[in-house]
């Protein structure tokens, strides 16, 4: 029975052998949307600043799916978005806002914040030298309140706190987090 933190290393290996964006499937013994939840729930207790790459993979592959489905958001984007958010590179910005502006339910799912990991100054300034007018705009008008109090809410992490241990079976984690 494989494990997420299995799953977990064995996408960090890929990573690391790839020097790029991972191979994909990461395993040919699951679904691709049972790797992508399985991955995000391990990730969610088991996540370190080096796994950006791996997340922001993730994230552009939920993004798709999500996409591609045509409606919904689903907790699986939301965690990887705070993930994103977790690490705290501005340019994640770019794939939170492309999340975020899917349909309906992921503008509306997608807390804000997620857009600003360092603040609104660094964010602001991410948009404007990638060019990313609308991320901009957004940003700008969007802030009037108090975004620390709503980043350390999330920072908390309690969100996500009853997230099975990552050395719970695949099929465990992603049901979790599909729930």
């Amino acid at each position: 029975m494989t494990t997420g933190l299995e799953l977990l290393e064995s996408a960090r290996t890929m990573l690391a052998a790839a020097d790029a964006r991972p191979h994909w499937p990461v395993s040919d013994d699951f679904p691709d949307e049972v790797v992508r939840a399985a991955l995000a729930a391990a990730l969610l207790s088991s996540f370190a600043p080096s796994d950006a790459p791996l997340i922001a993979e993730l994230t552009r592959r939920e993004t798709a799916a999500v996409e591609d489905s045509g409606d919904g958001c689903g907790d699986v984007l939301l965690a990887c978005c705070w993930l994103l958010f977790m690490v705290g590179r501005a340019e994640d910005s770019a794939l939170v806002w492309r999340a975020k502006s899917i349909n309906f339910d992921t503008h509306c799912y997608i807390d804000s914040v997620f857009l600003a990991p360092q603040g609104v100054a660094a964010t602001a300034e991410f948009a404007r030298s990638a060019g990313l007018q609308d991320l901009l705009a957004w940003v700008n008008g969007e802030w009037n309140g108090d975004m620390e109090s709503t980043a350390q809410q999330w920072r908390s992490g309690s969100f996500f706190a009853d997230v099975p241990s990552a050395t719970a079976p695949v099929e465990v984690l992603a049901a979790w987090l599909r729930q």
